[in-house]
């Protein structure tokens, strides 16, 4: 949540609902706010190198005694430091060919596999078309329990997942006689936790169940991923009255709005450990030991990755939630009109620009890579009038606002 007023300091003039969401925004010696934030879904570190931070205790190497001995250098030894760089920069120029060559492999590969859409709905993100029926009976204002309980058991993987939440200690019961009540069958856990949390927490599942798992050398992938998809749904959530909007369509809508970054991060890695594969055995076959050297060095790009999650992300959300044919809720709308450059959008797709603007600069903010004066007209590029960034103020788009022991359905 933001530490300080804004509403004050910024303009006036564009203060409608209708305006145009945007997040670039390029002061002085900074990148702009969307690289920063492309950045830092794959890792927080690279925001700060970027912005030219330096971690605790770490001193730039001029600073130094190492840089200082360094200057005091005879000659001879300079000009054995300078043949050494010559060298580094020639295995830089070899390792920069071979990476490239590499990450055209990983490209070619994971355009033929996003082709396929419903592959990368099972087989990818090993979601299956009955989460449809699940989200759809959710939306149904008079919906119960018994509504819900068959759709959610044609969903085998989500039982345990409930089981983990409705034990723990914010939704566990107590018997007259003060023992806490084990919950084991999904009817009872569907009770326990209730419709108005359910309707957050099975969304958020969802998303869990797709999120990409092993990303090294980037482990903060998913979290990161996870952040923005909750941060976009909440806040779509918190004005959807003012757009007459359903909440629950807004908030899935926003949560799923991550399910093409979701796939494209799975591939990537999975594409980039078959393209090394198979160039590292070309180049032993050809005997070539400089190619195979560099190769073998070659690692996940966080610049190439960037690069396929902006191309491919939401053309791959917006026909994933199409093909999956929800009855109510109209969650590929935002992404296709997105995708075709609709010029008369939806004010559903209206909402989602804004949200992920807005739960860009809120990220960032918490992660301290915005400098105070930029946040202002930050926000206010985000498309909320000052009257929404208010409401937004309040609210907490970083935690699921789940209730307590909610009264039994």
């Amino acid at each position: 949540m933001l530490s300080f007023s804004v509403s004050d300091s910024t303009p006036n003039k564009n203060d409608v609902r209708r305006s145009r969401p945007v997040v670039e925004h390029t002061p002085d010696k900074l990148p702009p706010i969307n690289e920063r934030f492309d950045n830092l879904l794959i890792a927080p570190a690279r925001v700060s190198q970027m912005m030219g931070r330096r971690s605790p205790g770490e001193v730039a190497f001029a600073q130094s005694e190492q840089g200082d001995a360094r200057r005091r250098l005879l000659h001879v030894e300079k000009v054995a430091i300078k043949n050494k760089q010559l060298q580094a920069q020639s295995e830089a120029s070899l390792l920069d060919r071979v990476n490239a060559e590499l990450h055209q492999y990983v490209f070619e590969l994971l355009k033929d596999e996003i082709d396929n859409t419903e592959v990368v709905l099972t087989s990818v993100l090993n979601l299956s078309h009955d989460v449809a029926p699940l989200l759809d009976i959710l939306s149904v204002r008079a919906t119960s329990i018994s509504r819900i309980e068959p759709h959610a058991a044609a969903l085998p993987w989500l039982y345990d997942d409930l089981m983990t939440v409705v034990n723990a200690p914010k939704f566990r019961r107590k018997d007259s006689k003060g023992k806490v009540i084990p919950v084991e069958t999904l009817r009872t856990a569907l009770s326990f936790i209730g419709i108005e949390n359910l309707r957050l927490l099975l969304p958020a599942m969802i998303l869990r169940r797709a999120l990409p798992k092993i990303t090294d050398p980037y482990p903060d992938i998913k979290n990161r991923i996870l952040q923005f998809a909750q941060s976009t749904g909440l806040t779509m959530r918190a004005l959807a009255d003012d757009y007459d909007l359903p909440p629950h369509e807004a908030f899935t809508a926003g949560i799923l709005s991550q399910l093409g970054r979701c796939a494209v991060s799975r591939l990537y890695f999975k594409a980039f450990e078959q393209a090394q594969i198979a160039l590292l055995r070309e180049a032993e076959i050809a005997k070539d030991t400089e190619q195979h050297g560099a190769m073998a060095k070659v690692q996940p790009s966080a610049n190439y990755l960037i690069a396929m999650q902006q191309e491919f992300s939401e053309p791959l959300t917006a026909r994933l939630l199409e093909i999956l044919q929800f009855k109510r809720l109209r969650l590929a709308l935002p992404f296709i009109e997105i995708t075709e450059n609709d010029q008369h959008p939806h004010d559903l797709t209206e909402l989602y620009k804004k949200a992920k603007a807005y739960a860009a600069v809120r990220m960032l903010h918490q992660g301290k890579f915005l400098n105070k004066d930029e946040i202002p007209l930050a926000l206010h590029k985000t498309g909320f009038v000052r009257s929404e960034r208010d409401i937004l103020k309040s609210t907490d788009i970083f935690q699921l606002p789940l209730i307590e022991n909610p009264p039994l359905d």
